[in-house]
């Protein structure tokens, strides 16, 4: 972990002639792009295992010290930071190591097609500011070799690193192929200690959108379901209400004949079939009509 700094007010270096930006930053489109996916992402609201203040940031020069220039990496990552209460103040504008506490945990250079001493300069300079890891992503391969190289600081010096992961910012790096603000290449990523990519804004968007639409989907079918049985209920329901008129309609011909028939009309009318029930077991005790009648107006 990256060493904190702790001064005294009074002990505050004079930056009023310290040059803390000078706007040189010349990038293509694509190192833009993977300098907004290696910062943006961690302040997009997915799980990125970082429960303490933290600053990602992409050309932001450091200085560890007044008698020394800054550096301005592609992309820095600093976690358990004190932050700043007005960031337009010149103190934070940019990253001062006194100001801040203490150095970033992790630099990152993205070499682009003419090379800036990756490998030479910059690995002095960032060993030099006490930076625990220092990343070089080379996707074009300007430099002859591996496309991802890291390092980790050991003493004053830095050592290659074998591995991706960073324990003491509970993140790792990868390389993930797939399409990003609709370019499709392979990209430098933030990823969990399972290797999953902690995922983009519109990533987190489009899982909320799947799992909404697979809600949805859950929905329907229940409600089909749910028709689909009322619809069962109803035929049932209609079978029965025959079948009890049928029984009825033969109950009132053998017992009373045609005259019987007359209160079929109105026994049709009938819904409930707990009443049509009552009538078919109640109507060979009765001894006229008008006792028929009184069961289902009663």
């Amino acid at each position: 972990m990256s060493e904190p700094l702790t001064l005294d007010p009074s002990q505050l270096p004079d930056i009023s002639n310290l040059v803390l930006e000078d706007d040189t930053p010349l990038d293509s489109f694509i190192n833009e792009k993977q300098q907004r996916l290696l910062t943006t992402v961690l302040y997009s609201g997915g799980d990125t295992g970082i429960t303490v203040p933290f600053i990602a940031a992409a050309n932001v020069g450091l200085f560890s010290s007044v008698r020394q220039p800054g550096v301005a990496p592609d992309v820095f990552l600093s976690i358990n930071i004190t932050g700043a209460e007005d960031w337009w103040e010149r103190q934070v504008r940019s990253y001062l190591f006194w100001e801040f506490g203490k150095p970033p945990e992790i630099a990152i250079e993205i070499v682009s097609p003419t090379p800036s001493n990756e490998l030479g300069s910059k690995l002095i300079d960032y060993a030099r500011m006490r930076i625990p890891y220092y990343v070089v992503y080379d996707p074009l391969r300007e430099l002859r070799g591996s496309t991802l190289r890291i390092f980790e600081l050991h003493n004053q010096s830095y050592v290659p690193k074998t591995d991706a992961w960073f324990p003491e910012v509970g993140l790792g790096l990868t390389l993930w192929q797939g399409e990003f603000e609709n370019v499709t290449g392979t990209w430098l990523r933030w990823c969990s200690a399972g290797g999953a990519s902690i995922p983009t804004g519109d990533e987190l968007a489009v899982q909320k959108n799947t799992q909404l639409s697979q809600k949805d989907a859950q929905l329907s079918q229940k409600d089909a379901q749910l028709s689909q049985k009322d619809a069962q209920l109803l035929e049932e329901r209609a079978r029965t209400k025959q079948a009890f008129i049928q029984t009825i309609e033969l109950g009132l011909r053998l017992k009373f004949g045609d005259e019987g028939l007359l209160l079929l009309e109105e026994i049709l009318a009938i819904s409930d079939v707990g009443v049509l029930q009552a009538i078919a077991s109640d109507m060979l005790a009765a001894n006229n009509l008008d006792e028929i009648r009184q069961i289902y107006q009663s």
